[in-house]
Order: C-alpha cells, then sequence, then structure tokens
C-alpha cells in the first residue's frame, strides 16, 4: 500500500509560469488530434491510394490497441520511482517517438504499396497514439499532484484547456493559409512533407516546454511508495476498484454520455449543415470555425464561474444550455419559423457551433479538475493514490465514447434513409423527409443522450466542503501515521473500515 504522503505540501496556489507550462503538454494532444483527425484520412485516401475501409481500420486497430494499453500506462506511471518523480520519465520518453511517428506518417514512400504500405501505416499510427498516452496520461495525473486546493485545480485545468485552442490553433491555421492554400495542394505529396514536419516541431516544441517548465516543481513532489507485485490482472482489478469510490462512477458515466451525444453531432455536422440548414457553400464551414473561438469562451468563462459555484453545476449548466439548444433550434426550421439557407439559420449554426465549443471547454475544465478531487477520495478510502489510473479510465471512457457516437450516426443516417450518393447530390435531390430527419437525429436525438448525464452528474457528490473535509481526515490519517507508522503499515486497511468521509 501506499506510504503517507504530506498533503499540506500540496495545498496553496500555483504560480503562473507553471501553469502555462504545464497547459503546454495538453497542447502535444490537440496537435496530434487537430492533425490526424483532419488530414489523415483524407491523405491516406486521396494521396496514398487506400480503400476507405482500409484506411478507416487503421484508426479502429490503432484505437483498440491503444485503449487496451492505456491502464496499464497509468500504472506503471503511479508506481514509477525515479530522482525525476513519476511522471516526468514518461513525459519525457514520448517525446522523440511521437515526433518520429507523427513526421512520417505524412511522408509514406512513395514506392510502397499494397499490405506492406498498411502495417506500416498501422504501426506509425500505434506508435503515436501509444506515445501520445505515454505522455498525455502521467500529464494528466499531474493535475491531482501539483496541488491539493480545489479551486487552483478548476484553475490549472483552465490553463490546460486554454492550450487545446492554442495548439488546435498552431496546427490548422498555418495549415490552411500556407501549406495547404491552395485546393490542389491537398493531393500534393510534397505539402503533407511540409506539414509533417510542422506537427513534429509542434510537438517537440510543446512537449519540451512543458517538462522543462514544470520540471523543478514536480522533481520535489512526494512520491507514494508501493508494496506488492504488479501483473496485468492487478491493474484491471484496480481499474474496477475505481467505481467502488461513489463519486467516480457518475461523474465517469456522465462525462461518457455528454461525449457520447457529442460525438453523434459532431459526425452529422456536415449532413446537417449542407442538408437540413442548407447553408450555402461558402458558409458550411463557419459553425466549425466557431468552435475554437467557442472554446476561447467557454475557457474564460470557466476560469471565472468555477472560483463561484461548484464544479458539478458548471458541468451540470454546461450540459443544460447545450442540450436545450440543440433540441429546440432544429424545430424552428421544421415548424417553418426559419427558412433554411437564410441568414437566419446561418446565425443559428454558427451559434450551434460555438456553444459546442464553450461548452466543451467548461465541461473539460470540470471533469478533469473532479477527477483530482476524486482521487483524494480514493486515497481516503483505500489509502493509495492513483492519479493516472483516473486519468487513463476518462480517456478509456472518452475514446470509447467518441466511437460508440460516430456509429449511432452512422445507424441514424442509415435508418431515416439517407442514401449512399448523396455527398454529390443537391439538398433537393434527397428523398422526402430525410433532411427534417437529418436535423432531428442531429439537434434532438444528440440533445436526448446529452440530458441523460444530468441525473447522473447530480449523484456526484464531492463539493468545495466535502473535498475540504477529505482533505482533512487525510491530514489527520497522515499525522496519526506519523506517530504510528508501523501499525499504519501493516494495517491500511483500517483507513477504508473506520474512516468516514464528511458530508
Amino acid at each position: 500500500m501506499s506510504a503517507i504522503t504530506n498533503h499540506s505540501d500540496q495545498a496553496g496556489s500555483i504560480n503562473l509560469h507553471t501553469k502555462m507550462t504545464y497547459g503546454c503538454g495538453q497542447a502535444v494532444d490537440a496537435i496530434i488530434q487537430a492533425s490526424v483527425n483532419t488530414f489523415l484520412l483524407f491523405y491516406l485516401t486521396s494521396v496514398c491510394g487506400f480503400y476507405g475501409s482500409a484506411a478507416g481500420s487503421i484508426f479502429l486497430v490503432s484505437l483498440v490497441v491503444d485503449a487496451l494499453l492505456d491502464p496499464l500506462i497509468g500504472r506503471a506511471s503511479d508506481n514509477w520511482k525515479s530522482r525525476w518523480g513519476r511522471r516526468l520519465p514518461f513525459m519525457t520518453g514520448a517525446i522523440l517517438p511521437m515526433t518520429i511517428a507523427a513526421y512520417l506518417m505524412f511522408n509514406l514512400p512513395a514506392g510502397l504499396s499494397g499490405t506492406p504500405l498498411y502495417i506500416y501505416v498501422l504501426g506509425l499510427n500505434i506508435i503515436l497514439r501509444v506515445g501520445l498516452s505515454v505522455f498525455a496520461l502521467p500529464h494528466s495525473a499531474l493535475t491531482a499532484e501539483l496541488t491539493d486546493n480545489y479551486t487552483e485545480r478548476t484553475s490549472i485545468s483552465t490553463f490546460r484547456a486554454l492550450f487545446i485552442v492554442i495548439g488546435t490553433a498552431a496546427t490548422l491555421l498555418p495549415a490552411f493559409s500556407w501549406i495547404f492554400s491552395r485546393p490542389d495542394l491537398l493531393e500534393t505529396r510534397g505539402a503533407y512533407s511540409v506539414f509533417g514536419m510542422l506537427i513534429a516541431i509542434l510537438i517537440g516544441a510543446f512537449g519540451l516546454t512543458c517538462i522543462l517548465g514544470i520540471f523543478r516543481r514536480v522533481v520535489s513532489l512526494p512520491i507514494p511508495t508501493e508494496s506488492g507485485h504488479d501483473n496485468i490482472s492487478r491493474v484491471f482489478l484496480e481499474l474496477l476498484q475505481l467505481f467502488r469510490n461513489p463519486s467516480f462512477p457518475p461523474m465517469f458515466f456522465g462525462a461518457v454520455v455528454v461525449l457520447i451525444g457529442q460525438g453523434v453531432a459532431y459526425a452529422l455536422n456536415l449532413h446537417a449543415f449542407r442538408y437540413f440548414w442548407a447553408l450555402p457553400p461558402a458558409w458550411i464551414q463557419l459553425p466549425l470555425l466557431m468552435l475554437p473561438f467557442g472554446m476561447l469562451l467557454g475557457t474564460a468563462i470557466g476560469g471565472l464561474m468555477m472560483k463561484r459555484i461548484e464544479k458539478r453545476d458548471g458541468v451540470i449548466g454546461a450540459v443544460l444550455l447545450l442540450g436545450a439548444y440543440q433540441a429546440l433550434s432544429p424545430l424552428l426550421i421544421i415548424s417553418g419559423l426559419v427558412g433554411p439557407g437564410t441568414l437566419a439559420s446561418i446565425v443559428m449554426a454558427a451559434t450551434s457551433g460555438l456553444l459546442f465549443g464553450a461548452c466543451g471547454a467548461l465541461c473539460f475544465i470540470c471533469f478533469y479538475s473532479m477527477i483530482a478531487d476524486a482521487v483524494d477520495e480514493h486515497d481516503l478510502l483505500f489509502g493509495i493514490r492513483r492519479e493516472a489510473l483516473y486519468a487513463a479510465a476518462l480517456m478509456i471512457g472518452a475514446k470509447s465514447a467518441s466511437g460508440v457516437g460516430a456509429f449511432l450516426a452512422g445507424f441514424g443516417l442509415q435508418a431515416v434513409g439517407f442514401p449512399t450518393q448523396a455527398a454529390d447530390s443537391d439538398i433537393v435531390l434527397l428523398p422526402e423527409g430525410v433532411a427534417e430527419n437529418i436535423g432531428l437525429l442531429w439537434g434532438p436525438g444528440a440533445a436526448a443522450i446529452i440530458l441523460v448525464s444530468v441525473p447522473l452528474l447530480l449523484r456526484y457528490r464531492i463539493t468545495k466542503t466535502h473535498h475540504e473535509g477529505i482533505l482533512a481526515s487525510l491530514a489527520n490519517r497522515d499525522t496519526a501515521a506519523s506517530l504510528a507508522p508501523g501499525k499504519y503499515a501493516v494495517l491500511p486497511t483500517v483507513v477504508c473500515r473506520t474512516t468516514s468521509i464528511p458530508e
């Protein structure tokens, strides 16, 4: 079991330099997600000659391998012992593989084809995805370790959300304004070579800035010690143990449900904007471009509001706002109050993109801050800290949710009779009622899923007062253990049976 850590050492504020450099680590994730999700499928199919099913299977297989390894990576990080601490060795070791894989991914050999090319790309994508997990899981775990302060954790998560915007912008703005400035360049291998170099440089720059910026603070953090032998079965048993923490299941399943609903809407965005909202071609990208602006807005709101309201209430407020708008705005088109393709429909669709970005950023800030608080409760209940394992669980949930959301969107399109060749057709060629049904899937359908999270989130019980009680109990336990360390080390389960968590 874990040795006693001095929780008071982690209390207090975090300086701006640490928050900024720690946030740079989140940009690494944003850079990889933006580059892969935006360009890789098009590059493989339109430039490298992959069949769509083969390219899609690369994403799926990589995701499965990555998800299976996440708990093992998290557990290894939690147990690692070195003079650099538990997290930095993993983060540092991941930088070079990620940069090399990202560069090579967009510089595929022109003479390679067929099965060898498939295996080569699959291997690179697995290295990139697993490398990101090796970096991101320890990085996420540090939110709980840098400070015990309830409010400061929200502030740290706000900076992480801010750097999602910065990382995404650093990837997409030069891509569209410089590297792929002409449409024909999207089908040119040379342009992707430059893009691969850009991504590699960004990953290295943001990753190293994060590691160097937080190094001195992280190496001074206490390192829990643990007895026992690690094996795969134990790792997954400990993952299941997370669900014995009464605060974790409502937060975890609430987050998964929100992400599934968002996944449905994201997957249907282009269908809805083209066929239901009937946006003019030049304006279809506007709602998508509003996402980063919404993320900035949500980050700013989160930084201000979360000092005054509970984290759970912040998530619920964001969910209710997004769900209500997503459910009601398409009804204005269906009822005839707003005409498709009009200025009003353009504004409403753009507002949807803005709300998705803002509410998504607010949920990100709250969920990762809530995870850090749940780690403290886990420590109190079970006498051991599992920061990275909690981050791994949330990451697995997010990956699963994105896949389920995309599957539901595809199934829904088939169910409403969307024709397979409709992508090359005008809106008037859709069968009668299909466009309206797409709007219902994208709007009320996705909203219904998102709103299911509210009763789950209402069961999350860690408030600011409750968390203060947890920290006080941990401090009392540490004091008692320092007076009789032998007893605590021999009988760690007493903590679970005798400690009451104040409400």
